[in-house]
């Protein structure tokens, strides 16, 4: 017996038991929808989606972003069936259960959509002591999908050439997460743009990005080295979002000794290279956002300044300048670049 899983455009599920004969399970399948097609997602999964009729299936794309690391789907409608790949036989094998987690865990988030309301963002900068300011931020809204995007990045290095690169970058980014929904693939092209731009002369740059959508219940967030990303909490307390990319905790995962100070404040991950992760947050849990680099959080945090500041601040223009602000006293004698975008969800 092949498991499967049925989705439906709303984000419900249900389980599937496919015919165990090779020539029923495609009957199986096209009980449910009607002229199915597969769509092989690498390994992981096969997608059988059947004609375009029906409400677009928002919940199927969004897996299949998940599933293939953000490659575009087409667009899908209708009820939808996801089982595993097939073998060398061609015989459909069970859905793999990290698979399936992904499929649930995006149905769940998806399940019973709400349109968000307005927001109100608001961005603040410090050069520090630094010759070149090499972070950079960007917001763009796209105005056919409703769909709004908000970029930080924090520039590997201190030269101009990483000054030039997260000016260009940012909106680019930005543009491109707002347009396709996805801030993962929205990373994945500038990575793809930028090993290829000579203009760049190797210069990178650590990243968060989040895309609000009116057509959905939560926060699309995704990162690469250290950029981060927090919530506010009903008691007033910040709550990363976002896990460093860091060496140290590479070299920890392997059990190995994490080393010296040096080695724990050194990204792992960068537009140009490494891991890029993505979480969906229920926008329900969500009043406030601050993306920003560690010249915010780290001397915020190390005086446990950042979640008084993110709850106190009377709206997200005052948030963003006084975390900037108290961030350059914190930081001492040699403070270096700061940014931090905040942004106010309105229910």
């Amino acid at each position: 017996m092949t498991s499967a899983i049925l989705l439906w455009p709303g984000g419900r599920t249900q389980p599937l038991r496919l015919h165990p004969r090779r020539e029923s399970r495609g009957w199986d399948i096209d009980l449910c929808v009607e002229g199915a097609s597969p769509y092989p997602l690498g390994r992981q999964a096969t997608l059988h989606a059947g004609l375009a009729r029906g409400p677009v299936n928002n919940p199927a794309r969004q897996i299949w972003m998940s599933l293939t690391g953000g490659s575009h789907p087409p667009v899908l409608r209708g009820p939808v069936v996801f089982t595993g790949p097939a073998d060398r036989d061609g015989n459909l094998t069970p859905l793999p259960s990290e698979s399936a987690d992904v499929v649930q865990r995006v149905a769940n988030l998806m399940n019973g959509l709400v349109r968000t309301g307005p927001f109100t963002a608001s961005a603040a900068q410090a050069r520090g002591e630094r010759t070149y300011q090499c972070d950079a931020h960007a917001i763009r809204h796209d105005r056919e999908t409703g769909r709004s995007a908000f970029v930080v990045l924090d520039g590997v290095g201190a030269t101009s050439d990483v000054h030039h690169f997260v000016r260009r970058y940012a909106p680019r980014i930005a543009q491109g997460a707002a347009q396709t929904g996805s801030p993962n693939q929205a990373l994945l092209a500038a990575r793809i743009a930028a090993n290829a731009d000579r203009q760049t002369r190797g210069a990178t740059a650590t990243a968060v990005v989040a895309v609000l959508d009116p057509r959905h219940s939560y926060v699309h967030i995704a990162w690469c080295g250290d950029a981060r990303a927090y919530r506010v909490s009903r008691f007033g307390a910040a709550i990363p979002l976002t896990a460093d990319h860091v060496r140290a905790a590479q070299l920890h995962r392997h059990g190995l000794p994490a080393g010296g100070r040096g080695l724990r404040s050194w990204s792992a991950s960068s537009i140009a290279a490494g891991s890029i992760a993505q979480r969906f947050v229920e926008r329900r849990y969500m009043s406030r956002l601050l993306l920003c680099t560690d010249g915010v959080y780290a001397p915020l945090e190390r005086w446990h300044r950042l979640g008084p500041i993110l709850d106190g601040a009377e709206d997200a223009k005052g948030a963003a300048a006084q975390c900037v602000r108290e961030a350059v006293a914190a930081a001492g004698a040699d403070p270096g670049n700061g940014t931090a975008l905040v942004v106010d969800l309105h229910r």
